[in-house]
């Protein structure tokens, strides 16, 4: 098939034709295990009946912003408050109970989390989550088109997309067929508000160690984030994890001159553009610079990761377990290389992003062969960049544990929650890493940058600090003044009586 793709830049737009290998930026080149939020009925009893082939079970497809309660089982309660037109897109188009105003048989002495269900249209899967959040919910279940004849297989298949908006959310929410959703949505309608209750779950499947395979730009900024704060959770997990780094490849049609998009004119090998600029004029980075990037990455990885005799003796029982290698290098460098090449023009080329910076931030590693790396690179780039194009995921940044596609935001703590729970037998490293959520309170993401708390903070102490230093100049240009006149007027005065004797003479 053929995909129309927008490029936007300083260059301008385009639309680019790509083959069928550049749908994978959407769809999974090999069908993975998807993360399926099972939602389990739990009262009442005539709708568990209704589900009763499915052992009262409904999976669904979770959302990639939010926060999944990864690892753990919750109980609440679903409610609904039918559309007066919009989709359940604004706040005044539905209304739903306020959580105080259920009262659910049999669960009076357990806390329920507050489900609200909507259906899906008109608006983005986003705005429907913030609408709801507004509304007191703790997590969104959200219902097919009325007219949609998508099964719960092909449900399932479906991502639901971030709309660019969704960074603040803090809840999780999950898409289900209409036909499983209408049940519920009958159920809600016909009882005592709440008085449905299900248990939500997300199972990570699991292994003895863990296998994290993660996509990604060489020159992403929101990668980079990612990497330094995950980091130290890697450290932790060494002995138990095998992770594999993937960069984010695409293929052009061949013969288009696409600004060094590309590694050549062929379009086989394409990075995304990290500035926008394309090779124009006054912009010093391309996409053909970042491919050349992401395979020095893959080399450092390749040469730097090590199998420990600990980790290789422990998992000898068990031939079946993938070894976890770990390159303490290849984390050291790629936590701080964006930091020590920024995509700045301005910069030396010791200072900016590219070889030379790259080569600098590898001795200030330490342990890294520079010319092994290089050496490397000339001699398995192309193989390794077919590689990557081979084995593309669904966005250009993504995760998958365990052979199993990751959604929610992609924070640090949150992925952390999912590789624990990816354990058969969970590392005693895992209890300091991961605390039980408070189902009743949003996941708090690691900010991006600095908070308002913390900028307003800074503003006052430097209103502060110039207040004071200002208020010093005063005092000290008053008395510099007071002096320049006192030893005037004593001038002054030592000068009109130097007169004074001279007329008494």
């Amino acid at each position: 098939g053929i995909l129309a793709v927008k490029h936007f830049g300083h260059i301008g737009s385009f639309t680019m034709q790509a083959t069928g290998r550049m749908l994978a930026w959407w769809c999974w080149f090999s069908a993975p295990l998807l993360v399926r939020a099972q939602i389990r009925i739990m009262a009442p009893e005539t709708l568990v009946r209704e589900f009763e082939s499915s052992r009262g079970r409904i999976d669904g497809s979770t959302a990639t912003f939010g926060a999944p309660f990864y690892g753990e089982r919750i109980l609440g309660r679903l409610v609904y408050g039918p559309s007066r037109g919009q989709q359940h897109c604004t706040a005044e188009d539905y209304l739903v109970p306020k959580p105080e105003e259920y009262a659910v048989k049999d669960y009076s002495q357990v806390k329920l989390i507050n489900i609200v269900l909507v259906e899906r249209g008109t608006c983005s899967f986003v705005t429907k989550v913030k609408v709801a959040k507004e509304k007191e919910a703790h997590a969104v279940i959200i219902v097919d088109k009325v007219d949609s004849q998508l099964t719960p297989e092909q449900i399932r298949e479906i991502i639901m997309a971030d709309d660019g908006y969704g960074r603040d959310i803090d809840i999780p929410s999950v898409l289900i067929s209409r036909s499983e959703g209408q049940k519920l949505i009958d159920a809600a309608k016909r009882g005592v508000a709440g008085s449905v209750v299900v248990e939500l779950q997300w199972d990570v499947p699991t292994g003895h160690t863990v296998v994290i395979d993660m996509w990604m730009g060489s020159a992403s900024q929101a990668n980079f984030k990612f990497i330094k704060e995950f980091k130290p959770k890697r450290e932790k997990l060494w002995k138990y994890i095998k992770f594999v780094p993937h960069y984010a490849v695409f293929s052009m049609e061949a013969g288009q001159d696409y600004h060094e998009l590309c590694s050549d004119v062929t379009g086989k090998y394409c990075a995304e553009d990290p500035d926008g600029g394309g090779g124009e004029a006054g912009s010093s980075f391309t996409g053909k610079l970042v491919l050349a990037e992401d395979v020095r990455q893959l080399c450092i990885h390749e040469l730097t990761a090590q199998v420990t005799e600990t980790a290789r003796e422990s998992l000898a029982k068990l031939p079946l377990a993938p070894v976890p290698a770990f390159s303490g290098k290849w984390w050291h460098y790629t936590s701080i290389m964006l930091d020590e090449c920024p995509l700045d023009a301005t910069k030396s080329e010791e200072h900016k992003f590219g070889k030379a910076c790259s080569e600098r931030v590898m001795k200030k590693v330490g342990g890294i062969d520079v010319a092994a790396v290089e050496r490397c690179m000339a001699q398995t780039e192309e193989l390794k960049l077919k590689e990557q194009l081979g084995s593309v995921a669904w966005s250009p940044s993504a995760l998958r544990i365990n052979g199993w596609r990751y959604d929610g935001t992609m924070d640090a703590d949150l992925v952390i929650r999912a590789v624990c729970a990816g354990f058969i037998e969970t590392p005693p490293e895992c209890t300091q890493l991961v605390t039980p959520r408070d189902p009743f309170k949003g996941f708090k993401a690691q900010p991006a940058g600095v908070s308002f708390g913390t900028m307003a903070t800074s503003f006052l102490v430097m209103a502060v600090v110039c207040f004071g230093a200002m208020f010093l100049y005063k005092r000290s240009l008053s008395k510099s003044v007071h002096s320049a006149l006192r030893e005037e007027v004593m001038l002054e005065v030592q000068s009109q009586m130097a007169q004074y004797k001279q007329l008494e003479s």
